[in-house]
């Protein structure tokens, strides 16, 4: 991507009504490890400014480029202009917008997927053009409520665990990077998976973040000092997200991770912004977001491949059933 494509892109996340951290040029050199593994996707307008950009972080194969997910990046789709007037404007907009993307930048990719933000809220016409969908959820809490009203609607667990942290001496302070990595380890060794996960990458994007002032690590220590949670938040101007976070059982504090994330969620309202959960598909922590007052919002997973590419990954798939034979 040249300087002056950075440059353009850059100007349309300032006015993008779905942008997010996570779209950030800064965000996606860290993520996916340089700024040569990911591209903006721009188009352009007649005079050469950008109208729309598709973040996408890439790989080369035979088939054509292929664009992934990175870690530790939960949403990341179609950046579209905010657009004054009527609804039926914007979505008009919004119409055609996707439809160039997908028939222009996108065109010749053999493979395309991402988790787009919230605020895409209509996927429609990339189906026009090849694309299947599938619905997540995100949990949010909105800027400009009291930390008060989030205690007030908190449901009976929650409310529990954080009079009984109190009682137990639990506080909650600022982190490092080594309690973060320590607290998602041993999070990750209770699901016998050794070793956090893309563990560099997770590195890479708190440090980016602190540097920033666009993230923070918090802790939870039990009154005799030891670590019993860590979490890492960042944030935009709008949402702050809950993005990685862990406990250590072997503290006997397992009211810390609702201390951790009411006091994540007071220290981004007090920021001005909302709070996105960072939604999970999985029982438990559904559960347990639930339980904070906070609304679901829809997520669209949109994908799109060339018949090569799907002919290659189910070679790739017959092949791995035979070896594990």
């Amino acid at each position: 991507m040249t300087d002056a494509d950075l440059a353009n892109y850059e100007s349309l996340l300032a006015r993008s009504r779905t942008r997010c951290v996570f779209a950030e040029p800064w965000w996606l050199d860290a993520a996916a490890g340089s700024r040569s593994a990911w591209t903006a996707n721009l188009l352009f307008d007649d005079t050469g400014d950008a109208l729309a950009a598709w973040p996408l972080p890439f790989r080369e194969t035979k088939h054509g480029r292929v664009g992934h997910g990175v870690p530790y990046t939960p949403w990341l789709g179609p950046q579209l202009p905010d657009t004054d007037g009527a609804l039926v404007t914007r979505l008009n907009s919004d119409v055609q917008l996707l439809e160039q993307l997908a028939d222009g930048p996108l065109a010749d990719w053999a493979h395309v997927e991402a988790a787009c933000m919230p605020e895409l809220d209509y996927w429609v016409p990339l189906s026009w053009h090849g694309f299947e969908q599938t619905t997540r959820s995100t949990w949010r809490l909105p800027a400009g409520i009291a930390s008060d009203d989030v205690l007030a609607g908190l449901r009976r667990s929650p409310r529990r665990n954080l009079k009984v942290a109190t009682k137990e001496g639990l506080v909650v302070v600022p982190g490092t990077i080594e309690d973060l990595l320590a607290a998602c380890e041993a999070t990750y060794a209770i699901q016998s998976i050794d070793g956090i996960p893309a563990r560099e990458a997770l590195e890479r994007v708190a440090r980016a973040a602190i540097e920033r002032d666009r993230g923070e690590i918090l802790a939870v220590r039990t009154a005799s000092g030891e670590l019993a949670s860590a979490g890492l938040c960042v944030w935009d101007d709008r949402l702050t997200y809950n993005l990685a976070n862990g406990r250590i059982a072997s503290a006997n504090a397992s009211n810390a991770p609702t201390a951790l994330l009411f006091t994540s969620i007071e220290r981004a309202l007090a920021r001005g912004t909302g709070f996105d959960f960072e939604g999970s598909m999985l029982r438990p922590v559904e559960h347990f977001f639930r339980s904070f007052g906070g609304t679901p919002h829809p997520v669209s997973v949109v994908r799109r491949s060339t018949a090569d590419w799907r002919r290659a990954v189910a070679r790739k798939r017959r092949m791995k059933r035979l070896l594990r034979r």
